[in-house]
């Protein structure tokens, strides 16, 4: 679309910002204390975007300068030198006051802790191994259980600064395309209210924070690893940006890069239940009744990672969907559902699980033998599985997947459990590439002019993740491209 598109009598705004969650409603806040008018849309009937579904844990540093080069050091080593150094830098040197910042908003916050334990158990920091690690500290609006609605408490942080600002959010008005000028700047957004296209001049600059392709079947088919993957966050997710800011020249990154693990897909709910364990009493079987890998042995954030393995004597992955097997002491001691994040977080999971047994969703067999039949699993390779893992727990050594001895408990009560599991994604990484002042980058690399980003669409994570860098990215990149957008020269002449 080109600059004579934009109806004069069309809505105009200083920053426009396409999609209300967590990175556009920083970006608005810090745009419009700068001095801007923001105009910020969303495609959903509400807003927050995956956000308000998380478990909102973001990435602080210290600022210090040894912390902020070992936080550098650490992120550079997780992205595996995919990501630009100028980029790594800016976020890190931006999340040193993302704390302050919150704080500043009328927040109050505690370091990340889990106070509760679960089994695969969510670790800080995520790659405690690696170089840097020591810097990795995480915060949390403040919170006495692990069950809290995290995302929810910061949104609502977010959203009652918006309303204080007078930055209204323009609900169910998806942006479609992007309007540039014969110069190549982006100056302005066609988007569609009501079922009518609308015409929104952007006379400073335009910021895209409209996520991932977490509910794009086509984008995940072309450029992840296996199918189906089913996502637990945000349906309006289908990879918008990617489209418009591909139709204005931008350059993709990080397209094969997500987050995710295992979980439970019920048919009659839209997205899947993030799956854990109150005790570490289970297994994770494949399609033949076998162990595979190390249960705890994966961070939890990148254990779809085991689930890669094709069979070329079978041809197909024998780990999709997996097994995780429990005993009746297990099952008591906690729902394996989860509670507070994710779009399924209204779902009053069962305390003892009883309710999901009813529904058929976990399975049960009086034997071992029993329950493999309910599974479609082979019952002989099944009951040799669970005797060679409980025979590993008296020796305390796992010879083959070596699981930790601390960690083995034998599954010895009956009746056993089973819970079929499927790839689960929290979110995408990939999207337009931006540099360190979150600018969109062309294929020619070079910046597009009057064009940002933040948040998961384009992220800066190439290759692996540490926990806490999804909200971390949203809060600092979305800062960063709030500011820069706003310091932009005007292009219309008044």
């Amino acid at each position: 679309m080109t600059e004579r598109t934009l109806d004069r009598a069309g809505i105009e705004g200083d920053v426009v910002i396409i999609g209300a969650g967590g990175a556009g409603a920083s970006a608005a806040i810090v745009a419009h204390d700068a001095g801007a008018k923001v105009i910020l849309l969303e495609k959903m009937p509400e807003p927050g975007g995956n956000t308000h579904l998380s478990s909102a844990s973001w990435f602080c540093p210290s600022s210090d300068a040894e912390s902020q080069a070992k936080a550098i050091r650490y992120t550079e080593t997780l992205c595996l030198g995919n990501t630009d150094r100028e980029v790594v830098q800016a976020y890190v040197e931006e999340a040193t006051k993302t704390k302050t910042w919150i704080e500043a908003l009328g927040g109050t916050t505690r370091v990340t802790r889990m106070l509760t334990i679960r089994y695969p158990q969510l670790t800080h920091p995520s790659w405690p191994n690696f170089p840097g690690a020591e810097a990795q500290v995480n915060y949390r609006l403040h919170y006495e259980r692990d069950d809290e609605r995290f995302g929810q408490k910061l949104w609502d942080l977010l959203s009652a600064n918006l309303e204080r600002r007078g930055i209204k959010i323009m609900c169910s008005t998806p942006a479609r395309e992007l309007v540039t000028n014969q110069q190549g700047e982006v100056v302005g957004v066609i988007a569609e209210r009501d079922g009518q296209r609308i015409s929104i001049k952007a006379k400073r600059a335009v910021i895209l924070t409209c996520g991932g392709f977490e509910y794009n079947d086509a984008l995940k088919e072309r450029y992840l690893p296996f199918k189906p993957i089913y996502p637990i966050g945000n349906p309006g997710n289908t990879g918008d940006g990617i489209t418009m800011a591909q139709k204005v020249g931008a350059a993709m990154w990080h397209m094969r890069v997500w987050v995710g693990g295992l979980g439970f897909k019920a048919p009659e709910f839209q997205a899947s239940f993030g799956i854990s364990f109150a005790a570490p009493a289970f297994i994770y079987v494949n399609k033949d009744g076998k162990r595979f890998a190390n249960e705890l042995g994966q961070e939890s954030h990148f254990s779809w990672q085991a689930l890669c393995y094709f069979d070329p004597k079978k041809p197909g992955y024998p780990t999709i969907p997996v097994y995780g097997i429990c005993d009746r002491e297990t099952l008591r001691k906690g729902p394996l559902g989860p509670r507070g994040s994710g779009l399924n977080r209204d779902y009053p999971w069962s305390l003892d699980n009883s309710a999901e047994i009813a529904k058929g969703w976990i399975k049960q067999g009086k034997t071992i033998r029993e329950l493999a039949r309910q599974i479609s699993v082979d019952e002989a390779a099944l009951e040799n599985t669970i005797a060679k893992y409980n025979e590993c727990c008296k020796t305390g050594v796992d010879a083959d997947l070596h699981r930790a001895k601390e960690t083995m408990e034998p599954l010895k009560e009956a009746p056993y459990y089973a819970i079929e599991l499927w790839p689960r994604m929290v979110n995408t990484m990939g999207g337009p590439r931006r540099d360190g002042k979150a600018k969109v980058i062309s294929t020619g690399g070079q910046p597009i002019l009057r064009l940002y980003s933040a948040g998961e669409l384009g992220s800066l994570w190439g290759f692996l993740y540490a926990g806490g860098g999804n909200v971390g990215e949203v809060l600092a990149v979305g800062r960063i491209a709030g500011r820069n957008a706003a310091a932009e020269k005007p292009w219309m002449i008044e």
